[in-house]
């Protein structure tokens, strides 16, 4: 379920090959100045129902050229804005999780759950 929603939502954001998703990626790391505001984008960008969630157990999963490329535009991204922070440390430690196994373009969730707010409903 969590994988097919984020297909629909990269599809309805444009992002259909590669090249798309690192333009995509670079986009929300140049509109921030802090790690914390980067982090929670990516992290929208791959549950588009990022507003609803109360709870993410473990982390979603990514190729290993895909966790690189972000790593490495983390490091990139303390070095000019948190140079006195481990380069990349905030991904390395809150980032998605690397599966060896996934083709580039893949989001897995499999070891990764998440707790939705309960609905607030009127009523006596």
């Amino acid at each position: 379920m969590l994988e097919a929603k984020c297909k629909k939502y990269w599809k309805r954001l444009g992002i259909i090959s590669m090249e798309a998703l690192k333009e995509h990626i670079k986009t929300i790391f140049e509109k921030h100045d802090h790690q914390e505001k980067v982090l929670i984008d990516l992290y929208k960008m791959v549950f588009p129902d990022w507003d609803q969630i109360k709870k993410i157990k473990g982390h979603p999963e990514t190729s290993h050229y895909l966790w690189s490329y972000i790593c490495i535009l983390f490091q990139e991204f303390d070095s000019k804005n948190h140079p006195g922070c481990l380069p990349g440390g905030a991904w390395m430690n809150w980032g998605f999780s690397v599966n060896k196994e996934l083709p580039l373009l893949k989001i897995s969730f499999d070891n990764c759950s998440v707790s939705l707010e309960q609905p607030v409903t009127g009523g006596t």
